[in-house]
C-alpha cells in the first residue's frame, strides 16, 4: 500500500503543494486552502468571473504505480502528492483523471470547472530512492527481457522466457514481479505473463536506454551516400546484419528524409571493408553500431533482401536517438499502436515478420 508520512510531514508537503499550485496561477485567479487533515488537505482555485472549484488534495510518503489501483474514487477533483512520482505513476495517474504534483516539480492540474490546464516537468528519477530489494531494470539483461515482452504474444512463463533468453529463472522471476508492481505486465503470482502495456514498457526501457551510448559505435562515410551504401549491403553476401534508425523507421512512416544510416552489426570493421567506408572521428553518413545483446537480431523483417531490425528495436532506438529521431520515433509509435498485428510475434516464436 502507499505509505503515508506522518502529520508533521503531511502538512509540510500539503503546505509545500499548495503553495506550488498557487504560484502557477494566473494573476487574476484567486487560491484559497479550504481545510488540512490527516490526509492532506482541500483547497480552492476562484476564477476571474467567480466561478470556484475544489481540489481534494492526498498526501504519500511514497507512491508507487501498483497504488494506483487502491484509490479511492474521489467525489471531487483529487491532487496526488508525494515527494516524487515515477514516470509510469504519472502515466497512470494522468490515464485515470487524476491530477499529481511531486516536489522535483513534475505536475499535471486538468480542472474542468473552472477550466484550468497546467503541466510542468521535473525528476525522472527518484533523488532519495529507496534501499534495493529487487532487480534493477537497467541494463542489457533487463532491455532484453522487456524487449521480448513487448514483441511477443502472451501467455509465457518464467521457465518458457528463461529459457528462450538463457536467463536465470531467478532472475527472470524477481523481474516480472518488478514489472508487476509497476503494473507495466499483467500476472497472477507466479503465473504466466497475461498481459503487457507494450507502450509503456518501451518507453520504461528508453529511460535508460540510449541509441549511440547502449550500444559501442562508430562513424564512416559512403562516398555514394547512405542510401546506396544501403542498397549495395542489401545486394551482397554479407550477413549478421540488421538496419535500424531513420532509414528503418521511413520505410513505415515519414517524417523527414533521412540522412544517417544505422546499422546493427557484429563485425563493423569487415562490414566497413567490404562497404569501402571511410571512418571518421565525427559526423559521418553511416553509424556502425555493435549491439548491446543478441536480441537485436530477433524477430527481424525484410524489404527486398533489405533486413531490419525489429520494429519495436527501431522505435527504442528512434527515441533514443539525436536530432529528429525522437519525433521519428514517436510516429513509428503511433503506426504501431495502429498495425499490432503487423508487429507483434506469436507466443515465443522468433521467425521474422512482414511489416
Amino acid at each position: 500500500m502507499a505509505q503515508k508520512p506522518s502529520p508533521g510531514t503531511t502538512r509540510r508537503i500539503f503546505e509545500a503543494a499548495s503553495s506550488a499550485i498557487s504560484s502557477l496561477l494566473p494573476d487574476s485567479w484567486n487560491f484559497e486552502v479550504a481545510d488540512c487533515n490527516d490526509a492532506g488537505g482541500t483547497v480552492r482555485v476562484i476564477a476571474p468571473d467567480g466561478l470556484a472549484g475544489r481540489l481534494s488534495i492526498r498526501v504519500f510518503e511514497r507512491f508507487r504505480p501498483r497504488d494506483f489501483t487502491a484509490l479511492p474514487t474521489p467525489d471531487e477533483p483529487m491532487v496526488v502528492v508525494a515527494p516524487w512520482l515515477s514516470p509510469r505513476t504519472r502515466e497512470l495517474l494522468e490515464a485515470g483523471g487524476l491530477n499529481y504534483i511531486d516536489q522535483t516539480g513534475n505536475m499535471y492540474m486538468h480542472i474542468d470547472r473552472p477550466g484550468l490546464v497546467v503541466r510542468t516537468d521535473g525528476a525522472l528519477r527518484d533523488p532519495s530512492p529507496p534501499p534495493r530489494r529487487r532487480p534493477n531494470l537497467r541494463g542489457p539483461r533487463a532491455w532484453a527481457l522487456m524487449r521480448t515482452l513487448v514483441e511477443v504474444e502472451t501467455p509465457y512463463g518464467v521457465t518458457d522466457l528463461s529459457r528462450l533468453l538463457g536467463m536465470d529463472p531467478g532472475y527472470v522471476s524477481r523481474l516480472l514481479t518488478t514489472l508487476s508492481e509497476e503494473l507495466l505486465i499483467t500476472r497472477k503470482p507466479r503465473g504466466p505473463v497475461e498481459s503487457v502495456a507494450w507502450e509503456a514498457l518501451l518507453r520504461q526501457i528508453a529511460l535508460d536506454y540510449s541509441l549511440y551510448k547502449s550500444n559501442e559505435t562508430s562513424s564512416w562515410i559512403a562516398g555514394a551516400g547512405p542510401e546506396q551504401f544501403l542498397r549495395d549491403l542489401a545486394a551482397g553476401d554479407k550477413t549478421g546484419w540488421a538496419i535500424t534508425g531513420s532509414f528503418a523507421a521511413d520505410r513505415l512512416v515519414s517524417v523527414a528524409p533521412p540522412t544517417v544510416a544505422v546499422v546493427y552489426t557484429d563485425d563493423p570493421e569487415g562490414l566497413a571493408d567490404i562497404a569501402r567506408l571511410r571512418q571518421v572521428r565525427i559526423g559521418g553518413n553511416v553509424r556502425l553500431a555493435r549491439p548491446y545483446d543478441s536480441i537485436v537480431f530477433e524477430r527481424t523483417w525484410k524489404r527486398g533482401t533489405a533486413v531490419y531490425a525489429s520494429i519495436p528495436q527501431i522505435a527504442l532506438d528512434c527515441l533514443t536517438g539525436p536530432g529528429r529521431m525522437p519525433a521519428e520515433g514517436e510516429a513509428l509509435l503511433a503506426w504501431m499502436r495502429a498495425h499490432l498485428s503487423n508487429w507483434r510475434a506469436s507466443p515465443l516464436w522468433s521467425g521474422a515478420v512482414t511489416a
